[in-house]
C-alpha cells in the first residue's frame, strides 16, 4: 500500500474511515471467533452492530475515479462468506426469525415479511469482508477506492438495512425477556 495515489490514501486516512474499518475488522473477528460462548457472544453482537451502524452513518461516500462499474476483483464466494459463525446465531432456534415491515416509511404493501437473524449477520459479515479483502489484501488505488465505495453504498442499500433488522431483533429477543444478556 505504499504506492497509493495522494486521494487515496487521504481517504484512508480520514478519522470517519480510520473509525469505520476498525469496527468493521471489530465485527469480522468476532464472526470469525470459533472459541466465543454464546452467552458472550449475543450481547456482545449486538454492540457491534450497533457501533457498525454508527460508523457506517459516519463514513464518506467515495467518488469513483480509480474503478469503475466495469472493475472486477477477485474475492472469495460469498457462500464460503457465510459459512463463519452461522451455527452461533443458528443457536437461537426460532427466536432467530422475527417480523418485519419491509419499508416502514412505504405506503402500499406494507405487508409485514419475516427475518432472519442468520440471514442478516451472514450478509453483513460476507458485503464487509469482501470489501476489506479489497482494502488489505489486494490494496491497489483502484481496489481500495471501489472497497470504500461499496462499503458507503452497502450501509445505504445493503448491509445498512440487515444491521437495523438485526438490531432491533435483538433488543426485543433480551430485553422483552425472551432471553437475558
Amino acid at each position: 500500500m505504499q504506492n497509493l495515489n495522494k486521494e487515496i490514501k487521504s481517504l484512508l486516512e480520514t478519522k470517519e474511515t480510520q473509525d469505520f474499518l476498525k469496527v468493521a475488522r471489530g465485527f469480522i473477528k468476532l464472526i470469525e471467533n470459533k472459541e466465543i460462548k454464546e452467552q458472550e457472544f449475543y450481547p456482545e453482537i449486538h454492540k457491534k452492530l450497533t457501533e457498525l451502524y454508527n460508523a457506517g452513518l459516519s463514513l464518506k461516500s467515495v467518488e469513483l475515479i480509480h474503478s469503475s462499474e466495469k472493475t472486477e476483483f477477485e474475492t472469495a464466494t460469498r457462500e464460503k462468506l457465510k459459512e463463519q459463525n452461522v451455527n452461533l446465531i443458528s443457536s437461537l432456534g426460532k427466536d432467530c426469525f422475527y417480523w418485519e415491515v419491509f419499508d416502514p416509511t412505504y405506503e402500499k404493501e406494507n405487508e409485514p415479511t419475516q427475518g432472519w437473524l442468520v440471514d442478516d449477520v451472514a450478509d453483513i459479515y460476507a458485503d464487509l469482508k469482501e470489501e476489506l479483502y479489497k482494502i488489505d489484501q489486494i490494496g491497489t488505488d483502484e481496489a481500495i477506492e471501489d472497497g470504500l465505495w461499496q462499503l458507503k453504498f452497502g450501509f445505504t442499500s445493503h448491509w445498512g438495512n440487515h444491521c437495523v433488522n438485526a438490531i432491533r431483533a435483538l433488543h426485543y429477543i433480551y430485553y422483552d425477556g425472551k432471553k437475558t444478556m
